[in-house]
């Protein structure tokens, strides 16, 4: 039953969070979903912008990590072990996927860009080259 309660509040969360889309909150909670395309961008370009975005997530752990690192050794929280220990364990997973992530967009950016094919985006129609 709490797995029902859950999921409905969850539900009723996102659809709140849908009715005012631009709000701080909203964007805060879909950052996540990054970069979509532009009618009359490149496909290149468009990849170029996914490894920024990779990176800016890369930039956000590694910050995150940098802290608590910080934060643990200037006051000797030890007591914090299991929480931070679980944080200290993970953080690494998300520097490593975010960095492999921006990795990979900027080979594919550099491949459509030098040798192609670099179609141009037309939109979610019919005919759109990307």
């Amino acid at each position: 039953m709490e797995i029902v309660i859950f999921w409905l509040v969850l539900d009723a969360l996102f659809w709140l969070l849908r009715l005012r889309p631009n709000s701080l909150v909203s964007r805060t909670a879909f950052t996540w979903l990054g970069p979509k395309p532009m009618v009359g961008e490149l496909w290149g370009r468009y990849q170029l912008r996914w490894s920024m975005y990779s990176l800016g997530w890369l930039l956000q752990f590694a910050l995150a990590f940098s802290v608590l690192l910080f934060v643990v050794g200037k006051w000797k929280l030890v007591e914090l072990d299991g929480f931070a220990g679980v944080v200290l364990f993970t953080l690494p997973f998300g520097i490593a996927m975010a960095a492999i992530a921006a990795l990979g967009f900027a080979v594919k950016s550099a491949k459509a860009h030098w040798l192609g094919p670099n179609p141009i985006y037309a939109g979610d129609g019919e005919g759109s080259a990307v």
